[in-house]
């Protein structure tokens, strides 16, 4: 699984060529949205442009640790094991299983936000699942298009939507 702390390490694992550059305007728009300095309003990640991040790149919050003032990092599953650190909340689960949480092969949960991330051509290739365990927020996972089976997305996205949009 990567780890991102910091959005000035995702640029570095974008330009290392480790993580795509949709995840990169994923996280990039949420920086702005916490920037102190005032800069163009963007609605939509897809909207995110290289000269949006070469003036995000400027600003000091890229350094700010992502745990601290979003409540959680972000990770990058690669492969089928790093699915068992997603957990969401269920009390019920946790009770008959010594207090472990479950984690997204376990059951359908619902999430804060869980689903697909749009491409600006063809099928979404990333689902994000975040759930805020803190007043800040939570650690964001994205999982690729491969793991998507075993991580139960169709049903974790149902369960969310039922949630939000009773």
């Amino acid at each position: 699984m990567i780890t991102i702390h910091n959005f000035n390490e995702a640029f570095q694992q974008y330009q290392s060529g480790v993580i795509p550059y949709r995840l990169l305007q994923d996280q990039a728009l949420v920086m702005l949205g916490i920037c102190s300095n005032q800069h163009q309003t963007v609605a939509n990640a897809l909207d995110i442009t290289d000269d949006d991040i070469s003036w995000l790149l400027q600003q000091d919050e890229t350094t700010y640790q992502y745990s601290e003032y979003l409540g959680g990092n972000v990770y990058i599953c690669e492969v089928e094991a790093d699915l068992l650190q997603i957990q969401g909340c269920d009390f019920a689960w946790a009770e008959t299983h010594g207090g472990v949480w479950p984690n997204v092969t376990d059951m359908a949960m619902s999430w804060d936000s869980c689903g697909y991330l749009a491409e600006s051509t063809g099928e979404p290739q990333w689902v994000i699942f975040l759930l805020c365990w803190n007043n800040a927020g939570g650690s964001v996972y994205y999982v690729p298009k491969h793991l998507w089976q075993a991580a139960r997305v169709t049903e974790h996205i149902t369960a969310t939507d039922s949630a939000w949009n009773p």
